[in-house]
């Protein structure tokens, strides 16, 4: 289920990393409603219907180099929506525009420190020209050749392209994983992602969404009956929470005893 359309939404394509749920805290931390979605299950039509201010590409542990390997639809990039490319989606986002990622190079897991050498609208008020930040990469592959329209905002040895940024489409990319806590600036990166660039107002809240979900659910289901099928885990259990606010004794919760539990 999704939020009344009042509240600005990003779309985040999965292309498996095991962080990609942390991109999602952040920017609901920031007070930005967010879903995910695995990077082949988003047509036109759906990501129309969901009208995003702006996607991210998240990373993944496949290789760009390989032929078999994820792509993100063409049509984001041809929606005119700002986009960010994480890791792996920074890689495909280059490789996709016109870019080179190779293989071959030294694997990088880990702390590391950049050097910004220019300035673009995800880093401002944060990264200043000549600063060395902190960050964590993990990869293996690395852009070696920008796509047309791209530069570069902050690179390191072993990421040459660690930050880079095309501001005339509003596309961005980052080697590093702005997501998890050992980028200090990361959340920040990500907040100016989705409010300076996307436009996003950050007036989303989970108790909103709480109060929300109880009152479309209340008007969906009106004086019928609900049958929830409640494995335990965490996903039926709040959705049996949540339409149990909603309507009460109206629903009836059914768990089916397998053994393995």
């Amino acid at each position: 289920m999704t939020p009344p359309a009042r509240h600005d939404r990003i779309l985040i394509l999965d292309f498996g990393s095991q962080v990609t749920q942390l991109i999602a805290r952040r920017l609901r931390e920031a007070g930005v409603y967010c879903e995910i979605w695995p990077f082949n299950a988003a047509p036109e039509s759906r990501i129309r219907d969901f009208a995003p201010k702006g996607i991210i590409l998240s990373g993944g542990p496949a290789s760009v180099t390989e032929g078999e390997s994820p792509r993100a639809p063409d049509h984001v990039f041809a929606s005119g929506l700002p986009v960010l490319g994480i890791c792996y989606g920074q890689q495909t986002l280059a490789h996709q525009l016109g870019g080179v990622v190779e293989g071959g190079h030294a694997r990088e897991f880990g702390r590391a420190f950049i050097d910004v050498t220019g300035a673009c609208a995800i880093t401002q008020g944060l990264w200043a020209p000549g600063a060395r930040e902190q960050v964590w990469m993990s990869h293996g592959d690395r852009i070696t050749e920008l796509p047309p329209g791209f530069r570069v905002v902050a690179s390191s040895e072993g990421a040459p392209f660690a930050l880079i940024a095309d501001d005339a489409r509003h596309y961005y990319g980052t080697q590093f994983h702005p997501e998890v806590v050992h980028t200090p600036h990361g959340a920040a990166l990500l907040r100016n992602f989705t409010h300076l660039v996307c436009g996003c107002t950050g007036d989303w809240t989970m108790g909103a969404f709480r109060a929300e979900m109880i009152e479309r659910i209340r008007a969906q289901v009106g004086t019928g009956r609900v049958i929830c099928g409640l494995s335990g885990g965490v996903d039926s259990s709040v959705a049996a929470v949540l339409i149990h606010e909603a309507v009460g004794e109206q629903l009836t919760c059914i768990y089916v005893d397998h053994g393995l539990m």
